[in-house]
């Protein structure tokens, strides 16, 4: 079977900055039918998150209100990449400093996913911090209130089979550690 043929991009439209993405109004035809439809794309900059585990092999979390659910989320550290940035692994080891005050030993990258490819436009690229230890008690910006949560490394199956766990960009890092060098998703 043939693989899909690309979309025809007539014009792009009605772009609006929301600092975080921006929303983009493309007019496409099918590659099928040639009909017209309307899309919206959201472009916004990479994002990092990364699994931070302590010298005694505990895993920095936090803890943060998310206004998409209207509720807590217990999650890894992370964030955006700042325009300014041009290493992922820099701006996720700023996220982890600014958001915990821990600061790792050693980093992995661990790997990198499309968060949701259907309507955005950018990657999250997943990272390995060992050997962290508490320099600070952070440094969030104004509009972050964050609990930091050491969990025990045996704990974290237990903590996403239990939905404490359930954001899905963290359950990607996770994944990808499951796949590779620390394997925190254990099967008990």
């Amino acid at each position: 079977m043939p693989e899909p043929r690309p979309w025809n991009l007539l014009r792009t439209r009605a772009e609006k900055d929301f600092r975080i993405f921006t929303a983009q109004t493309l007019d496409v035809t099918a590659p099928l039918d040639g009909a017209e439809y309307v899309r919206t794309v959201l472009r916004c900059p990479d994002w990092v998150n990364v699994i931070a585990l302590t010298t005694e092999q505990r895993v920095v979390l936090v803890r943060q209100f998310r206004f998409g659910t209207w509720s807590n989320t217990l999650e890894i550290p992370g964030g955006m990449v700042d325009p300014e940035e041009r290493d992922p692994q820099a701006a996720a080891l700023r996220e982890l400093e600014e958001e915990t005050g821990y600061v790792p030993g050693a980093v992995e990258w661990l790997g990198t996913s499309l968060p949701n490819p259907a309507i955005q436009t950018n990657r999250l690229h997943s990272y390995l911090a060992r050997d962290c230890r508490k320099v600070h008690d952070g440094h969030q910006d104004g509009s972050e209130d964050i609990e930091v949560v050491l969990a025990e490394r045996e704990a974290i199956g237990a903590l996403v089979k239990r939905g404490e766990i359930s954001h899905a960009l963290v359950l990607a890092a996770f994944l990808f550690d499951a796949l590779g060098p620390g394997a925190l998703l254990s099967r008990r």
